[in-house]
């Protein structure tokens, strides 16, 4: 088996451990249900992942680097298109959200599996979320008109809670779209709810 196609097969396992963490949660699947799913031995398993923390580890790490890579995207995307600091920040937040609810499964594993993981891995998990933290914090404060006495970090974790709990209640198919959503959550947050 070539090196790619042991990637490739790694990373089709942690694909089907996402879902089996998704439905079933991660303390109660086992690496037997991973197995089962993937159509390979639990020892054939063992060939690509030593032990279920690290198939979440893998899962969660891969997660943020990717979304790391497509808010860094966005705001290259932004720049090159001459965006003001506020589209480009709009343009950030969709991207951000959007992603977060891209995966149900994947959704429920970061809320509520992270804290499975041991130090080690919690390590590398909080520096890549406190490098998002920082870029997203970043391009909002290059917004110019925002109130001075507000705090931009109190900002900034209001967009990622709104991001992170929005997939808990929306459903497709309904009046408004995530888009939408995310639109209004905005407008909201920059500009209130109350008439002036």
């Amino acid at each position: 088996m070539t090196k790619q196609s042991m990637e490739d097969k790694k990373e089709l396992i942690a694909k089907i451990a996402t879902a089996v963490f998704g439905e079933k949660g991660y303390r109660t699947s086992s690496l037997q249900d991973v197995a089962e799913k993937a159509n390979i031995s639990k020892a054939g398993l063992y060939h690509y992942f030593k032990s279920k923390e690290e198939i979440l580890a893998h899962i969660l790490l891969n997660n943020s680097d990717f979304f790391l890579e497509k808010l860094k995207a966005s705001i290259q995307e932004s720049a090159k298109a001459q965006l003001s600091p506020r589209e480009s920040f709009k343009n950030l937040i969709q991207v951000y959200a959007q992603q977060v609810n891209s995966d149900k499964d994947l959704r429920l594993i970061v809320l509520r599996e992270r804290h499975q993981l041991s130090t080690k891995y919690m390590t590398e998990l909080l520096k890549r979320e406190q490098e998002m933290y920082h870029l997203l914090r970043d391009e909002l404060q290059k917004i110019p008109d925002l109130e001075e006495n507000m705090n931009r970090n109190v900002i900034t974790f209001l967009f990622i809670g709104m991001s992170h709990w929005l997939g808990y209640w929306f459903r497709e198919g309904g009046k408004e779209d995530m888009v939408g959503i995310i639109d209004q959550n905005i407008h909201a947050i920059f500009h209130g709810m109350l008439k002036r």
